[in-house]
């Protein structure tokens, strides 16, 4: 694939990532953080998401604190956010893995 379609189907997700945030986003959540958001750094979250889902799909134990904790290293903003790392990953993740961060918190 050329680089320039990898650029526009990059701009694409980083579109709809944004678009779902404000879908998803608590009511009375204002999302004014994401604003800030660059695609670098969407693009780095995203392989982040990707490779923890890699992880979780093998089977290694890894729990919405574990990826808090990496996501606030990658983008610094978004501690400011209510209940960013599970938003961002709720948009981000398959259903099944999504579940599977909370797995082991009870």
């Amino acid at each position: 694939m050329s680089s320039y379609v990898r650029l526009v189907y990059d701009r694409i997700d980083f579109l709809e990532f944004k678009q779902n945030i404000l879908f998803l986003k608590q009511p009375q959540h204002k999302a004014s953080v994401f604003y800030e958001l660059t695609l670098e750094d969407f693009l780095k979250i995203r392989d982040f998401t990707s490779s923890i889902e890699e992880k979780i799909s093998i089977g290694e134990k890894y729990t919405i604190n574990d990826y808090e904790k990496e996501l606030f290293k990658i983008w610094a903003p978004i501690k400011s956010y209510p209940s960013s790392s599970t938003l961002v990953a709720k948009v981000l993740m398959s259903e099944d893995n999504f579940n599977s961060l909370f797995k082991y918190l009870n």
